[in-house]
């Protein structure tokens, strides 16, 4: 994706700059969700932690070096919800709505 990395490279370098460390998610919501959440988990197929050496290097690949996914967080089938959220949602096909597309503009407002 165009782009994608000078702009993980730009929010990191500020935010190193800035004192803090940044973690990038490994393949967007799939590496969310498999976040295991116990605290000998090995995760690190799910993160990675990001310096400034690493973002420089970023613009030698193709793609984004975080890699995507096609997961949608709010379309996630049983098999794939996190063991701290299986009591919650159970259903085959966990669907939740999302809040953002919630209200519509009129029908004069919408993109032509």
């Amino acid at each position: 994706m165009p782009g994608l990395n000078p702009a993980i490279r730009a929010v990191t370098i500020r935010a190193l700059r800035e004192g803090y460390q940044v973690v990038g998610i490994r393949r967007g919501w799939a590496g969310m969700i498999e976040i295991i959440r116990t605290k000998d988990a090995d995760n690190s197929h799910c993160y990675e932690w990001l310096t400034e050496e690493r973002v420089n290097k970023s613009f030698r690949t193709g793609g984004t070096f975080l890699h995507t996914s096609r997961t949608n967080p709010s379309k996630v089938s049983k098999d794939r919800v996190p063991l701290h959220l299986q009591d919650k949602y159970n259903k085959e096909i966990n669907y939740q709505k999302s809040r953002f597309f919630r209200y519509r503009l009129p029908n004069s407002h919408r993109w032509r």
